[in-house]
């Protein structure tokens, strides 16, 4: 592996953390690490710094970390149009006590991010425990990596997919081990998102969860249950999936280092 500049991606996911690095500009097979953790961020954060210490490393001093979080370390919601609210730290203002709402806990500690819409419509909000990023940027720069994003896996899903989300209305489920992100669209704007647990090997084994699961996220975070369901997911039996009541399309992986990773261990067991 070339060691002039060294590009690293981490996942911190329910029950695991992640870690590729791979040589910018070279052809060389990443290297991968991989380290369970429980549900505590300390824990997350710890094996992440385990791997990051243990990584390749660029002669040059330019490597990159690109960290991406998925649950339970992010948390959704879609919040009504204000006209009032013009700038950024507005919306994210009023998307913290929006969430404040829907979770029923306080929000003052949440990094609160609120994506594009157009005008008059709903907007996407995501946030992150404040102490958290702020440990995950200490991390970087005392390991003297240059930290390019911190990025919530659902929004990872919508802008690698969102050439093929082409149906004006739908629900995009990201299976995130297991956990599910169900994400209504329509009108040209999101419209509702809701987390649920899920039994990852049952989803892949049989189709009838997978429908069960998309009505369940329905009547709690929409008003409507669309026929078009996109897939995000990091296993290729999806692949071959179909349900009588849905038209299905599996997408892929978030990323091609998971779906090796996720078929591996299909292979393995």
């Amino acid at each position: 592996m070339s060691r002039l500049w060294i590009k690293h991606q981490g996942w911190l996911t329910r029950g695991q953390a992640l870690l590729s690095s791979s040589a910018a500009f070279a052809r060389a097979p990443a290297t991968r690490a991989q380290a369970p953790v429980d549900n505590t961020s300390e824990t997350a954060v710890l094996k992440l710094q385990q791997m990051l210490s243990e990584a390749p490393r660029g002669s040059l001093k330019f490597d990159t970390l690109d960290l991406y979080l998925g649950a339970p370390w992010v948390r959704y919601a879609v919040i009504p149009w204000q006209d009032k609210l013009k700038r950024d730290s507005d919306w994210e203002n009023y998307a913290r006590v929006a969430m404040a709402q829907v979770y029923g806990i306080g929000t003052d500690n949440w990094r609160v991010r609120v994506a594009e819409a157009g005008w008059g419509k709903p907007r996407l909000a995501a946030a992150v425990d404040q102490g958290m990023y702020q440990t995950l940027c200490e991390l970087a720069r005392s390991q003297k990596f240059s930290l390019q994003r911190v990025e919530p896996l659902l929004t990872t899903a919508i802008n690698r997919y969102k050439g093929q989300l082409r149906q004006r209305e739908f629900v995009l489920v990201h299976l995130d081990e297991d956990q599910a992100v169900c994400a209504f669209w329509r009108d040209r704007a999101w419209r509702g998102v809701i987390t649920l647990a899920t039994q990852p090997d049952q989803l892949k084994k049989d189709s009838a969860a997978l429908g069960a699961l998309v009505r369940d996220a329905a009547v709690l975070a929409s008003d409507f249950l669309p026929e078009q369901i996109y897939l995000v997911a990091n296993s290729s039996r999806f692949a071959r999936m179909e349900l009588d009541e849905f038209d299905l399309q599996w997408l892929g992986p978030i990323h091609a280092d998971l779906m090796r990773r996720a078929d591996d261990a299909t292979h393995a067991a």
